[in-house]
């Protein structure tokens, strides 16, 4: 099978597996997509003003920020794992310090050896010049490029930051404006590494500050790509110096990363891709971060290149070596040793091959392990060429159990994870436990309720006992009204209607007449004592309702006073569930006592004795008016003292009447059987409504709901990982 068949089998190979990490993804955001709405809601929950009383410490000290720093850590490894073995080549990333061949080396790899071609991916043995990490692939067709522009703030925050805070510097910019307009900050003064920051000083003042009108025009407020020909891209990817040094191209400071498609010579390399980035050892700020950023999620393979000094100049292996291997190692860290995914390509240019050998000897001795050390002249198209080909016969004999290593070491940490987030998950949980318990505050209100109904009725009940076998004195006193009344005497016929009469119908009829009209005369006075009886008992009724509303069910219906008995009634008669209580507040609410129907049978009864309404019985008619007169007083008062006797009597009646209106109502309520679950129903469903505090009880207990489904659902999303 021909070497690019190989590569294709081994992409495709990868692909299948991608599903794997894809799914772990999906779960890892939904995972933070639960935990950002539980730091939602422990949010809201906190500036309720009930949350500084409800005694969850654990609540309080929940960090959400960390755990989701967590998950975004661990979404992202497998993310990257997603992308790896889902991309459409193999990536070899070409890395090493500055003007160690590494542009020569693509130059022949990727077929850019014209002198025109050679603009694309320039080299230079002078002051560094890649600048932007370039992604080089096979394009059959003209050479061109999508080049990458920064948005405006990861410009400022990505590039133009680390520099303030490297220098020390207080009054970061915010935007693109501040830092182009805002006066530039003054050298450092006493610097830790006074001639690095004075570098690095001059790196933002001269590259970036002084010159941002060259290429701010290419920062727009969102990131973007634009496609160049073949004659555009080295203004994109590096920097050219005049015979002073001064750097001529400033587009590339504000381009993220290129894409550059042209054709490969060699077949084999075709499924390849080549990334070129910005070599090490300058001081301009961020490339180590971009370069470990680039290694983890772009590259499958790594390539070091290093070219060692001429013979005499004792450059061979240096601290830099020694650092930029330990940068790369950073990139998968445990997740895939870098020795497994690594050549060291020492570039042999005829004149070092002692110090080559030199560095290939003494490099395991200081920390450098690489699989493979290789020798060859990056200059040499050929040996270039050559050097890739042993490349992808390692890849084609190791990529997949390299692959296989990366996935089981994310796996076990995968593992390790869910253990950690279940852990925490169920200390999430168990911190609003005790929030909102609301179970627990109304058996005790319902209980402190009921104690409080049974001892007020019962105190009712007896404060009126106590009035059983006595006179109502309200009764007494509507009684001695009407009386009064009566004894006006406008009530008894005059002497001149009687003479009147008299004279029209004859004496006997007159005085007839006379007794017929004095007795309505005297019972009218008497209804009035009705709307007496009426306002006592609906007294009564008012001080009884005062009971249920101090109570709190008065809420529940929108009346006060006796008016609330029949609202409350009415209420009552809408329950199928609560026959006993729609009884006795029906029976309350309907009762009435009327001195119609009642007191006034008695009444008229004994008015009748005295004042006879029996037009055939005979009478003893007085001999003349002044007599008539005279008779007339004394039957009148005769007729006041029975019927305020009478009524006198009737007086105890009345206590009796309104003591068992109430005892009744009692009996009903608070005695009968089943009653105590009827009130258990009733509260039960109206408690929110009965006691404020419910409602902001019911409103945590739904916020404490809500907390327990999203931890469960995040639970569920764990195990799913």
């Amino acid at each position: 099978m021909l070497l690019e068949d190989l590569i294709s089998e081994i992409i495709r190979k990868r692909k299948t597996t991608a599903n794997i990490p894809k799914k772990s993804v999906d779960y890892f955001k939904c995972l933070e997509l639960k935990i950002s709405k539980l730091k939602d809601l422990q949010e809201s929950i906190l500036k309720l003003p009930t949350t500084t009383s409800m005694g969850v410490q654990q609540f309080y000290q929940i960090n959400f920020q960390i755990i989701l720093n967590r998950i975004v850590q661990e979404r992202q490894v497998w993310e990257t794992l997603r992308q790896r073995l889902n991309r459409d080549t193999i990536n070899i990333g070409v890395v090493g310090l500055a003007r160690q061949g590494k542009s020569t080396f693509l130059q022949n790899v990727a077929g850019l050896t014209n002198e025109q071609d050679q603009e694309i991916i320039p080299s230079s043995d002078r002051l560094p010049c890649t600048t932007v990490q370039s992604n080089i692939y096979h394009h059959e067709g003209d050479t061109y490029a999508k080049v990458y522009f920064h948005s405006e703030s990861s410009f400022i925050e990505q590039i133009i930051t680390p520099y303030y805070r490297e220098l020390g510097f207080k009054n970061i910019p915010k935007n693109l404006n501040q830092f182009a307009n805002l006066p530039f900050p003054s050298k450092p003064i006493n610097h830790h590494h006074s001639a690095k920051a004075e570098a690095i000083y001059e790196h933002l003042r001269m590259d970036y500050y002084v010159h941002i009108n060259k290429y701010s025009s290419l920062l727009q407020s969102e990131k973007r790509f634009i496609r160049v020909q073949k004659s555009e891209i080295r203004k994109y990817v590096s920097q050219s110096y005049d015979a002073k040094s001064n750097p001529q191209f400033f587009n590339h400071l504000a381009v993220e990363k290129v894409e550059i498609f042209c054709t490969f010579p060699e077949v084999g390399v075709k499924k390849i891709a080549l990334v070129d980035m910005p070599g090490l050892g300058d001081t301009r700020l961020g490339d180590t971060e971009r370069m470990i950023k680039a290694l983890a999620e772009d590259i499958d393979f790594i390539l070091l290149i290093r070219r060692p000094g001429k013979k005499g100049t004792g450059d061979f292996l240096r601290r830099e070596d020694v650092n930029l291997y330990d940068v790369a190692s950073q990139a998968l860290k445990d997740k895939l040793p870098l020795k497994e995914w690594v050549f060291m390509l020492l570039n042999q240019d005829g004149e070092n091959e002692q110090l080559s050998l030199d560095f290939n000897n003494t490099m395991a001795s200081k920390g450098i392990h690489v699989k493979q050390c290789l020798k060859a002249n990056c200059k040499n198209s050929k040996a270039a060429n050559q050097v890739m080909e042993k490349v992808l016969h390692y890849l084609i004999k190791n990529m997949q159990n390299l692959d296989k290593q990366y996935m089981s070491a994310a796996l076990k940490d995968l593992s390790n994870f869910q253990t950690w987030i279940e852990e925490k998950l169920q200390e999430i949980r168990q911190a609003i436990a005790g929030y909102a318990d609301i179970d627990t505050e109304y058996v005790q209100l319902r209980e402190l309720f009921l104690a409080e109904l049974y001892e007020s009725i019962e105190g009712f009940r007896k404060k009126l006992r106590e009035e059983l076998s006595e006179p109502n004195k309200n009764f007494k006193e509507q009684v001695d009204q009407a009386i009064n009344r009566c004894k006006k005497p406008e009530n008894i016929p005059n002497f001149k209607d009687i003479k009147t009469l008299a004279k029209r119908k004859g004496i006997d009829r007159a005085y007839f007449l006379a007794i017929q009209q004095m007795r309505p005369s005297i019972l009218q006075h008497f209804h009035t004592i009705e709307d007496g009886l009426k306002d006592y008992h609906n007294q009564t009724k008012s001080d009884l309702a005062d009971i249920f509303i101090d109570l709190g069910i008065g809420s529940l219906v929108n009346a006060e006073n006796a008016d609330f008995w029949e609202a409350f009634a009415e209420l009552l008669a809408q329950k199928n569930n609560l026959p006993n209580l729609a009884r006795g507040f029906k029976f309350i609410a309907s009762f009435e006592v009327m001195y119609k129907g009642f007191m006034q049978s008695y009444v008229w009864q004994k008015i009748s004795e005295v004042i006879s309404p029996d037009p055939v019985q005979p009478i003893n008619t007085p001999e003349n008016i002044d007599n008539i007169l005279t008779n007339l007083q004394q039957r009148h008062q005769i007729a006041i003292e029975v019927c305020q006797k009478t009524l006198n009597q009737l007086g105890i009646s009345v206590n009796r009447t309104r003591v068992s209106m109430v005892e009744e109502f009692a009996d009903h309520i608070t005695r009968a059987k089943g009653v105590e679950l009827e009130w258990e129903i009733l509260l039960s469903k109206n408690r929110s409504q009965i006691w404020s505090q419910f409602q902001e009880l019911e409103t945590q207990q739904e916020l404490q709901k809500k907390w327990f489904d999203l931890v469960d659902e995040a639970l569920f999303c764990n195990k799913e990982l």
